[in-house]
């Protein structure tokens, strides 16, 4: 019997950013099913016709932003998660993400290895809230390291 996939919504008005991201994640695993839309209303319409276990979008885009994209889900599938991207975040920004159930923070400019893990977090169910910063902090170590060997 085939496992199911992992469908998951990419969501970004940086149409290289969706497709660099879309394109990685695929290459290391076939069974994901990914959408990319590049505003917060073709999100919209996209929760509204699939069910989605995973939506990773942009703080900042025209038209509906990430949190409006978050509140629909906590509203109207509070069982998809949702990891928030930005290059404008805050301390505040972060904790109130970071308080509510199923959402994830990222900071824009990220490795995507940092993403990569927590998706495979996410999907195994080891994710926590403090993820990235983990990630973040082991990835400079790792990059550091492979850099000087």
């Amino acid at each position: 019997m085939k496992p199911r996939s992992s469908r998951i919504l990419i969501v970004d008005d940086e149409e290289d950013l969706t497709w660099s991201i879309s394109r990685s994640l695929m290459r290391e695993n076939e069974l994901l099913e990914i959408i990319c839309v590049n505003t917060g209303d073709e999100a919209f319409k996209v929760l509204e016709k699939n069910s989605i276990d995973l939506v990773i979008s942009d703080l900042r885009m025209p038209g509906k932003s990430g949190l409006e994209i978050l509140d629909q889900i906590q509203k109207k599938h509070p069982q998809t998660k949702m990891i928030i991207m930005t290059a404008y975040g805050t301390p505040a920004l972060e904790k109130q993400i970071r308080e509510t159930k199923n959402a994830f923070y990222l900071e824009k400019p990220f490795d995507i290895h940092v993403l990569k893990k927590m998706i495979s977090d996410l999907n195994n169910g080891a994710a926590d809230k403090n993820t990235s910063i983990k990630l973040k902090e082991s990835d400079l170590k790792a990059n550091a390291n492979m850099r000087l060997n």
